[in-house]
């Protein structure tokens, strides 16, 4: 590696037998990943050699905002590596065994990306043969997902050339039925493998073998998604044509109720009325008649408080939506949304998990935007359930997170009474961290 590229020793991330490592440009002054063969190896073979240029060349045909792109190559003896976009995040593996099922609201927005990404490469006959969890970065603000490792990904034409009967490549549990016979594929593989991942994203789980769990059970999820997944997964030739068709699906199957709010309030099921409260903004919520908040409230109290397995989905976006909805309520209307938030955030056991990460990014925002009496409630209730914490024994990114929300509620234009308590907890988090061994990372 010339001295313009240098990386970190540590691998952040694997495909097939290439190894991927952070890196920086010091030319341009930027962040990038670098992939390159098995740093360990002395000579390459020929089949490696093939396969990582096949990776580049279609790297290089490929333009898209949620596809990394390539920046160089370097393909010289025993130095075979690709220089590309870094993005800083971390794989939906990773994302599903910290924090289990993710939301449809957040999981619509991952999808209609990778689904994006996967229909241009489609149209310029790439087919990526290898759709996982692990093969899908989001970045750390949960916005955005990035389509990665293109290392078994084939042009037509190299399909036509190096597929062959009875030769399976790609990963047991994602790839179709005729992926897994060793048959030549098409852009309908991707799709099957699209909907399996996108299956375990909101599940929390794969499909079980032999027997289709609806993700219907949960009421957060309307039961058009599971027609999708299951339209995902059908034979290749009954199966979803396209992913752009894929986003077609699951935009109508998450589009806003046509019912009348009092009509989801009386007899609607939790999906839409998740949907109806996301259509409403703090003004408009606050402008609601009295009787249809007090019901809402009393509504989430209720499936907030039950210990229905099933319903801490829906539970934890209703609480979601209201920190943001309910600024502009009544001070102990929003204590209602704000006491039980903090719980499912920071304390609540989650099948070994500790709290739900969308409620603190909720947390940080609503303590940002909240205002007057919503504002007062939200620090008081926060700084009344920190005074709990055994902060000593939380590891280092319970403590990031927890400053997160006391700096959000420090930088409120509103913040004034309750500031030196705030300052306070924030040193005495910062005091914390700081004693702890620093985590030394150099590049190489």
């Amino acid at each position: 590696m010339d001295e313009r590229f240098v990386y970190e020793q540590a691998i952040i991330g694997s495909g097939g037998f290439g190894k991927v490592r952070k890196g920086k440009d010091t030319l341009l002054e930027r962040d990038i990943a670098i992939k390159t063969l098995d740093p360990l190896a002395v000579e390459f073979s020929e089949a490696e050699q093939e396969r990582f240029k096949r990776e580049a060349r279609v790297l290089a045909k490929l333009s898209h905002p949620n596809i990394p792109a390539i920046y160089d190559v370097n393909f010289s003896s025993g130095k075979f590596s690709i220089i590309f976009q870094y993005i800083e995040g971390q794989n939906l593996r990773k994302i599903i065994e910290a924090s289990g099922p993710s939301q449809i609201s957040t999981a619509r927005v991952w999808f209609n990306q990778i689904a994006s990404a996967l229909d241009h490469a489609h149209r310029l006959g790439i087919v990526h043969r290898d759709i996982k969890p692990e093969n899908i970065i989001i970045t750390s603000d949960l916005e955005s997902a990035y389509l990665v490792d293109f290392g078994i990904a084939l042009s037509a034409d190299d399909l036509k050339k190096l597929t062959k009967y009875g030769y399976a490549v790609g990963t047991p549990g994602y790839m179709s039925p005729e992926q897994m016979a060793g048959e030549l594929v098409d852009s309908r593989s991707d799709i099957y493998s699209l909907g399996v991942t996108f299956y375990e994203v909101l599940a929390g789980k794969r499909i079980p073998a032999g027997s289709y769990e609806p993700l219907a059970a949960n009421e957060a999820i309307p039961p058009q998604i599971d027609d999708l997944v299951l339209d995902c997964i059908e034979p290749r030739e009954r199966r979803l044509e396209s992913a752009r068709l894929f986003m077609a699906r699951l935009a109508g199957a998450l589009s806003q109720p046509s019912k009348p709010l009092s009509d989801v309030l009386a007899h609607g099921k939790l999906h839409e009325l998740s949907s109806a409260i996301e259509n409403l903004s703090a003004s408009e919520f606050a402008a609601l008649p009295a009787g249809q908040k007090v019901l809402i409230l009393s509504k989430i109290a209720d499936i907030v408080g039950s210990n229905d397995s099933s319903l801490i989905y829906a539970s934890e976006r209703l609480l979601q939506l209201m920190l943001t909805r309910g600024v502009l309520l009544d001070s102990e209307g929003y204590r209602e949304i704000v006491s039980p938030a903090l719980q499912w955030a920071f304390a609540k056991d989650f099948e070994g998990r500790i709290g739900r990460d969308p409620l603190r990014k909720t947390l940080e925002e609503a303590a940002f935007l909240a205002r007057d009496g919503a504002y007062e409630v939200l620090k008081d209730e926060f700084l009344t359930f920190f005074a709990t914490l055994e902060l000593e024994n939380k590891e280092d990114w319970y403590l990031h997170t927890i400053r997160e929300v006391i700096e959000a509620l420090m930088a409120n234009p509103t913040c004034a009474t309750g500031a030196t308590q705030l300052g306070e907890a924030y040193r005495q988090v910062n005091k914390i961290q700081r004693s702890r061994p620093k985590r030394l990372s150099a590049y190489h």
